[in-house]
């Protein structure tokens, strides 16, 4: 596991890279691409462990922080759908010339999986994606998280009476999200308008996207070749521990690797 700064000078991201286990790594990557907003910090954990069991199975693999999250520059009323895709082509770029490969496919959580195919849809080159209870339609999915800042601030005031004065319109649990950010986040839908994601698609399903149904047939309409696994998780994403204590679903981590070792080989 090695942490590395990438990209333009000004725009720099934070990664880390995880290198192949074994002595004859194959010509392909994988870049993770994580959740925005609140549940980044919840999902960190999984998608480490993620990352080191599809190092293990003989992938490189890098996971980076957007620009104006974590440890990449740019501050937070720098956020935006338009920046974080091109962060997505970055990252892609990077694993391809410092490792030499031929190849790299996506893993995106949430959003960062609404995020990825956008990205995967106007490269044409990503030869497989997995998408783990992506986002289909973004507008419920922000009113959804600004509903989830309002009760908190109710439950806050309680003890701090203050608590409500010291937020702005402009945050959600924590996280700044600009008008542009917030109107970038409402106008994405999945699939994207027009292009084939990849040649395989993995959809991860807990149950939480009433729309995954329709999405798979989409996707196959388009000529993709999606498989669909419905498996409890536990929704790491989700504001209920401290992000350092969440859970890892390791059914789930077992059943991305061993979906995207097959799709590698077959490639």
């Amino acid at each position: 596991m090695f942490p590395l700064f990438f990209g333009d000078r000004g725009h720099e991201l934070y990664g880390v890279y995880h290198m192949p286990e074994g002595d004859a790594p194959g010509p392909v990557g994988v870049v993770l691409c994580q959740p925005v907003l609140h549940e980044y910090a919840d999902a960190r954990r999984a998608l480490r462990a993620l990352a080191e069991s599809l190092a293990r199975a003989g992938f490189h693999v890098l996971r980076f922080d957007y620009r104006g999250t974590g440890d990449s520059q740019g501050a937070g009323d720098q956020c935006d759908v338009a920046g974080w895709t091109t962060d997505i082509e970055t990252a892609i770029e990077e694993l391809k010339a410092s490792r030499g490969l031929s190849s790299v496919g996506l893993v995106g959580l949430r959003f960062g999986a609404t995020l990825a195919a956008q990205v995967a849809a106007r490269r044409g080159d990503v030869p497989f994606m997995v998408l783990w209870e992506p986002i289909v339609k973004g507008r419920p999915y922000l009113q959804f998280a600004r509903s989830q800042h309002r009760a908190w601030l109710q439950a806050e005031a309680q003890q701090r009476p203050e608590a409500p004065q010291r937020t702005t319109e402009h945050e959600v649990l924590g996280q700044l999200v600009s008008a542009t950010l917030a109107d970038g986040l409402a106008r994405m839908e999945l699939p994207p308008p027009r292009g084939r994601l990849a040649e395989s698609i993995l959809l991860v399903d807990e149950g939480a996207c009433e729309q995954i149904d329709s999405l798979a047939r989409h996707l196959t309409l388009r000529g993709a070749d999606v498989s669909h696994v419905r498996r409890a998780g536990g929704r790491i994403w989700q504001r209920e521990r401290d992000g350092e204590q969440a859970p890892v679903p390791r059914e789930i981590v077992a059943e991305i690797t061993r979906w995207v070792g097959a799709r590698a080989v077959a490639s």
